[in-house]
Order: structure tokens, then sequence, then C-alpha cells
């Protein structure tokens, strides 16, 4: 009887399987329609509703009327854009706008882009013979010229004067087999309508080998965008236009595909990325973060827990204590000046009339560079198994002249924290922290000292002509370092039991911003630049704008995961119900 049943599961598993994934090939099922060869492909499961959604939103309304949207419709991206749309609409003789595309399918419809510079792309929607009649296109066609195949398929075809009338371009449509079809070249109509006919073989998207990789992964919800990573990384429109980081950090990604689902409350984003060269990301125990994440203070706008490893702790460290990115300093390359502390001994003018001349004398840098040692801050670490590393910054305006101080916290989750080699550790912190110290000499020397107050223990190092001091304790299994020791008490005093939400499966990182708390990571600070600047200077205009457009928005949580050649993200949009 055994037997039996085992002979049956063997039989009807792979059949189990197969179902399910032509289950999953089902669910992109428009993909089939699509020549290959495509580097963004956006598939909508209901175009119409989604369109409706979009334009009753507050987002919508919002960012449309924000300086962040002025800016962007101002510069060459926009520009672009909208000189681009305008040849589309002079050549049909009416507006391709979000109303006239809504009507173009019953529900489900796709689009995919080919050419970026020239915006070349398909778009397909199932449509009846009803719907199609009342389109635009179809009551505007005498600004078409109707051509028949050899087929019996007529199209209606329009010629685009582009780019300012130096280039010549098609927009071609027609209605084929219950599809709305409109493309910008008549050779990618062609292959689409080999596609649709069943003339061609493996010319499909759905058979692009990344497409397929990611698609039977992958449950589309509200909308899908599936991005060819590597011909993009290649494409010059994408990288001077569209690109806004890095070129570096898409360099290992052959393709992505992103999901969109509704629910309750809250979007969800799911990413899923094919990498070149496996990252290898240990992930974090649910356990291990709940008992770091027990040191996160209320009201953090910003906070990332990560695994910890020699680059993430060296990051850490880093950017608490030493901040190290000089090349983005607005006053020069020398260290000190990195970031917002308290200098206020006296007014900055002291500092000499000459002093924007001379801030980059390279003396004084070459100076800097023999003093500042290139340790690797992680060794100490090593020992005591280093699990996981969270950082946050808590911003606080200061008392005139001081500005604002970003106090700074990292804590190293160990699973052995008897084994930390303190010395070595604070003898790597106070040799760094004094060559880069305003005025260096030879002869500082920073002593570390034990410090107690409320039942908290912690060592305390001076750093008298910063005006501040730094700090570190070890509480249980973490070590929490701050760049301010009167946080660090609050964080020692203050620490309680968290709980996160029990993960679908493990994550390597979690990055949450609060924007619910933006009053104080933002709004208290560019208030007081606003009051030494117009009110309309562009980076406090422009980004408090677009932070109103997206205020619906409570917070996002980020969870990343590595496993082999893979990579998924996971963004939750919590809105404020």
């Amino acid at each position: 009887m055994k037997l039996k049943i085992f002979i049956a599961l063997l039989l009807v598993s792979p059949l189990a399987f197969i179902a399910f994934s032509q289950m999953k090939s089902k669910a992109f099922t428009p993909a089939e329609d699509f020549p290959r060869e495509a580097l963004i492909y956006v598939q909508i499961a209901d175009l119409p509703a989604f369109i409706k959604l979009w334009n009753e939103s507050k987002l919508n309304e919002k960012y449309g009327q924000s300086e962040n949207f002025a800016d962007f419709k101002n510069n060459h991206l926009g520009l672009k854009l909208a000189s681009r749309w305008q040849e589309f609409n002079a050549a049909t003789g009416f507006p391709i706008d979000l109303e006239t595309v809504a009507k173009l399918a019953d529900n489900q419809a796709a689009i995919a882009v080919y050419d970026i510079g020239k915006l070349e792309f398909v778009f397909v929607a199932p449509v009846s013979e009803e719907i199609f009649t009342v389109t635009k296109f179809v009551q505007n066609q005498d600004k078409f010229s109707a051509e028949t195949l050899g087929d019996g398929t007529t199209i209606y075809r329009a010629t685009v004067e582009a780019d300012r009338g130096r280039q010549r371009q098609d927009l071609i449509f027609t209605n084929v087999k219950g599809r709305f079809i409109l493309a910008t070249s008549e050779k990618l109509l062609m292959r689409t309508l080999n596609n649709i006919n069943g003339k061609a073989g493996k010319n499909r998207l759905i058979d692009e080998p990344s497409f397929k990789i990611l698609s039977e992964k992958t449950t589309p919800h509200t909308a899908t965008v599936w991005v060819n990573q590597t011909a993009l990384n290649d494409d010059y429109y994408f990288k001077r236009y569209w690109l806004m980081s890095d070129l570096k950090e898409l360099q290992n990604i052959r393709a992505g595909i992103f999901d969109f689902e509704m629910q309750t409350g809250k979007l969800i984003e799911n990413r899923r990325f094919l990498l070149n060269e496996p990252v290898n990301a240990a992930p974090i125990s649910n356990a291990r973060a709940s008992e770091i994440l027990a040191f996160l203070p209320e009201n953090i706008p910003f906070y990332r827990l990560q695994k910890a490893n020699s680059k993430t702790i060296d990051e850490a460290l880093e950017q608490t204590i030493f901040d190290r990115r000089i090349e983005n300093t607005a006053v020069g390359k020398n260290p000190h000046f990195s970031s917002y502390e308290d200098y206020s001994s006296g007014d900055y003018e002291s500092l000499g009339e000459k002093f924007d001349e001379t801030v980059d004398d390279v003396e004084d840098d070459e100076a800097m560079k023999k003093q500042t040692t290139d340790v690797d801050f992680s060794s100490p670490f090593q020992s005591a198994d280093p699990q996981a590393v969270l950082t946050f910054t808590a911003p606080q305006v200061l008392p005139a002249p001081r500005f604002v101080e970003f106090r700074r916290v990292a804590i190293f989750n160990l699973a052995a924290p008897t084994n930390f080699n303190r010395a070595a550790f604070e003898s790597a912190m106070a040799g760094n922290l004094a060559a880069q110290i305003l005025i260096a000499s030879p002869n500082i020397k920073l002593n570390w000292e034990t410090k107690s107050a409320n039942d908290a223990i912690w060592r305390e190092l001076n750093l008298p002509m910063l005006g501040r001091t730094v700090g570190y304790a070890v509480r249980g299994d973490a070590i929490i370092l701050t760049s301010n020791t009167d946080f660090l008490r609050e964080i020692l005093t203050n620490a309680k039991a968290k709980s996160i939400e029990t993960a679908d499966k493990p994550f390597s990182e979690l990055t949450v911003v609060n924007f619910n708390q933006r009053e104080n990571a933002f709004d208290r600070v560019f208030n007081e630049l606003n009051k030494k600047k117009a009110a309309n200077d562009f980076f406090t205009g422009s980004i408090s704008s677009l932070l109103d457009s997206i205020s619906e928005v409570e917070s996002i949580q980020i969870k990343k995961s590595y496993s082999q050649n893979n990579f998924e993200e996971e963004l939750i949009f919590f809105f404020d119900e």
C-alpha cells in the first residue's frame, strides 16, 4: 500500500509542478505578444482602475502642485519628455493624456520600451470592438493614413516630426484579435503582429531568459515592471539623463522585476534581481534583530539594521564617529568640517577673511593625509563574532549660534561579547580621532575614562578641541557607540524590548524611514536654514514640497536578502489612516 502511495506521489508531483508553472506563465500572458530586446516592460492588471486610482489620489494632487515636480518639469529630462509628448499630440491631432489612455483597454494592459532616447515603444491592451471604435485614435483616424497588410490587417500610420524636426518617427495603431496595438515603428509593430499570429519562434519577451526566470518567481498584482538592467547600463540616455544613482551600484545587476500590490493601509513593492556575481550576505535571525532593536529610542526618523561584516562595521564606525565623507563637504577637503558639530567657542569669522582662499591649501591637505592612519576598525570585533549592526541618527536643533547636531549611534550585536578586544578598539579610536582634531599636534594624547550614572556604565573619550565627547558601552550582547555621551545615557536608561514583524523569509538588511518624524528630522532643521536663506531655496523648498506631497505615507520599511545570484527587496509603504 505504501509503495502504491509513493508511486502515485512521484507521478502527481511533476504534474502539479507543471500546472503551477503554467499558472505563473499565464499571469504574464501579455508578455507573449511583445518582441524580445525590450529595455523596460510594464504590465498593469486593470489600466482604467489604475488611472482612476491615480487621478483621485492625494499624491497626484499634491505632487502636481509641488516645487519638486516643478523642478523636474524644468530640467533637461522633464523638458525632453514634454517635448516628445507634444510631438505625438501634434501628429495625432488630439492629446494622448491619461483619460485617453484609460479608454484604450477593458482592463489589463502592457507597454514595453525598446529605445529610451527615441521613446520607441509598443503598447498592447485587450479591447472589445465596441470600445475600440470609440477611442480617440479611431475617432481621429483622418489624421492617420490607412494601409492594408498582406494578411488583410488594416493599420493606421501618422508621421511624427520628432526632436524638433531632426528625426522622423511613426505612430501606428491597429486592432488585431481583440487587442489594441500602438507602436512607434513598423518593425516593432510587425514583430508584435507575428507573435500574436503565432508566426514567431523564440521572438517573444516571455522567452527572454532573465524575464522567464524572474516572472516564474513572481505573482503579478496591481502593476509589475521588468527591466533589462544589463542593456540599460550600456544605454547613453539612461546613464546621462535617467540614472539617479552611481552606475557602479547597478553593474552587478542583470535584470530586475518589481511588483506592486495595494492592501488596506499599505502598498507592498516586491523587487527581485538577477546578479552577475553572487553577493555573500548571511541573514539576520529575528531573535538577533529583536535584541538589537531593543536599544532603538522612540521617534527615530531613520535607522538601518545590517548583517555585520568588515565593510558594514567599518562604515558604521566611520559614519558615527569620523564622518569621512570629505569629498562631499562644501567647505573644503579638511575632515574637521565634514559635519555640523559644535564648534561654537567663538565666531566663525575668527578663521580669517581669507578662509575661502586658504582652506584647501595643499600643505594642510598633505599634512592631514600623513596624520590620518588607515585602520581596519572591524578587527577588534572579529574575535567577538559580530552578528548585526544597527545605525541611526537623531538630529537636535541647538541654541544659536550652534545650529544643529546630528547625534549618531552604531550598535553592534556580538555572539561572544566577552571576547571583544577593548584595548585594541580604544587605541584605534583615540589614535584616529587625535589625527583629525582641528589643531593637530604630535603631543596630543586622548584618554578613555569610565563614567557611570543611574546604574549605567560607559567609557568616554573627551575631545576638547571639538567641544564634545564620544563614548561606548557594553550591555549584554551589544556594544553601543555614540558621538554624544548624553544621548548614550538616554539609550542605556530607556532600552526596552521591542518586537518586529515576523518575516516570511530571513533578511540581511532592514531599513526604516519614519516620515511621521519629519518635524524633528527635517522641518525644524530647515526652518533654521530658511531664516538665513530665501524660503524658495532649491534644496529646502524642493525637498520640503516632496515630503508634503507624500504626507499620507507614515513610514517605509525595506528588507533586503541575498541568495547566491539572487537579490530580493521588500518595500512596505504604510499610510496614515
